[in-house]
């Protein structure tokens, strides 16, 4: 059954640009800013169905989360065609300005709601949410005393609770403390048994093998589809050039002796 999908689909997205202006006369550099239009992704085809695991993976983060903003409705398609799915719940890391002053209980529902689940759904969610986050015995602690690893905690158990076909997690699929990270990865394999499907955008090639099913490389030009294998392999690449630029970097740094007069 198919839940959601693109055919060749892609968003365009807006940005600052810095551009370097030297000014004759004067030993520095100005930088002056214009707005630039640019393909977030382009050529997306993918289909999500029921008990998929599609990871997104991309050199940039907010490229890999392009696909689940304009699934949730948050972003509009520019090219191609899009099927949302009837209902899904993005995740991402809750801020704390949310749920300031509440208590446990309180922030559970604050983020049920904030995510769109309906009163009788938030109620229904609260026990399973709490037991999973390990704070059902803290209901009535103010949340601003605990740490911010435990309200991520919370956030992962109302997505992982919610009565909704598709759970998209934005670089959230492992969260919370130490100690509860490894629970994470099983719940969301328990999704995608239940017959949910699971989106995650991941720079983290072990969660795109344990969790994943198949696999986009998204880029400006053109979206590619992989195998979950040669995503994970794209990441790992893609982290050895990363430290290879900063390494690159501070080397040139220690060279630039600054500006002689």
């Amino acid at each position: 059954m198919t839940l959601a999908s693109f055919q060749d689909a892609g968003v365009q997205g807006v940005r600052l640009t810095k551009k370097k202006r030297i000014i004759k006369g004067v030993p520095r550099v100005a930088g002056t800013h214009a707005k630039e239009s640019y393909w977030i992704f382009q050529g997306l085809s993918v289909e999500l169905e029921a008990g998929d695991g599609l990871v997104l993976v991309s050199r940039d983060p907010d490229r890999s989360a392009g696909p689940m903003l304009a699934w949730a409705g948050l972003l509009p398609v520019d090219t191609g065609q899009m099927s949302a799915p009837a209902r899904c719940l993005l995740l991402t890391s809750p801020q704390s300005r949310w749920v300031r002053e509440l208590s446990v209980e309180q922030t559970i529902r604050m983020l049920a709601g904030i995510y769109g689940l309906t009163d009788d759904e938030v109620d229904d969610v609260v026990a399973p949410a709490a037991k999973l986050a390990q704070v059902d015995a803290k209901m009535h602690w103010p949340i601003q005393e605990m740490d911010k690893g435990v309200r991520d905690q919370i956030a992962f158990a109302v997505a992982v609770n919610a009565p909704v076909p598709v759970v998209m997690f934005d670089q959230t699929a492992q969260v919370g403390i130490r100690e509860f990270r490894p629970l994470c990865l099983p719940q969301v394999n328990t999704l995608r048994e239940q017959g949910k499907a699971v989106v995650l955008a991941t720079a983290k090639p072990q969660v795109a093998l344990d969790a994943g099913s198949k696999a986009v490389i998204l880029r400006g030009k053109r979206s590619q589809p992989v195998s979950v294998a040669e995503a994970a392999e794209f990441l790992i690449k893609d982290r050895v050039k990363g430290r290879r630029k900063a390494r690159r970097r501070a080397e040139e740094d220690d060279d630039d002796s600054g500006l002689e007069f």
